[in-house]
């Protein structure tokens, strides 16, 4: 990046964070779409841009304009994992679970102890209907981060779709140990007991 430019992309970066924080992301994203007009001959700007235009409309759910923009950051850099995790994230929101193991494969391959591109890559392997290869994945992210509460959570929900509720309920304690505190974390563990007592309901009047 030219030198004379650096002060100005600088700053234009920085404002566009402020915005975000504060939840203003009309401005972000004019900001943003700012740098394709001021510096359209400038890959490196224009790929960051992109990347960032894409991270907000992916908060935003509007998820076309996310998946158009972080395809645009990865024509410039498509060796980046974490732009591949976003898109994959993006597929994965719209349950295109093929498209989504795809894009998690190429993050992971490219760093393959990042607990988080293996979270992706599980959770989608076992939407898509690879359930074994998609709980191996999310075993060997929460080795990596025992701390993450995510990864107990697609675990705990994970094992409930397979109606294994006593993993079910192992995984979803061991998020709420993790983290106490949690809303999400405490509502999966009600949906796990609620699940489990109406599945013995229905298979008591079966017999």
């Amino acid at each position: 990046m030219d030198a004379n430019t650096q002060p100005e992309i600088a700053t234009i970066w920085n404002e566009a964070k402020a915005y975000i924080e504060q939840g203003n992301f009309d401005k972000a994203i004019e900001t943003y779409r700012y740098v394709f007009i001021r510096y359209p001959d400038n890959p490196v700007a224009v790929e960051y841009a992109s990347a960032y235009l894409g991270d907000v409309y992916l908060t935003l759910r509007q998820l076309d304009l996310a998946e158009s923009y972080i395809k645009k950051a990865i024509s410039y850099s498509p060796e980046k994992p974490d732009y591949h995790y976003v898109l994959g994230f993006v597929y994965s929101v719209q349950c295109r679970w093929e498209k989504a193991i795809q894009e998690f494969e190429k993050s992971v391959s490219r760093e393959s102890g990042n607990a988080e591109y293996l979270r992706g890559l599980g959770w989608a392997c076992f939407n898509a209907g690879h359930k074994l290869k998609g709980l191996e994945y999310l075993h060997r992210a929460s080795e990596l981060a025992p701390s993450n509460v995510h990864i107990w959570l697609d675990l705990a929900n994970a094992y409930l779709l397979t109606l294994d509720f006593e993993k079910a309920k192992q995984y979803g304690a061991q998020a709420l140990l993790v983290d106490p505190g949690n809303g999400l974390a405490q509502e999966v563990v009600n949906k796990i007991e609620e699940f489990h007592k109406m599945f013995r309901r229905t298979r008591g009047r079966q017999k």
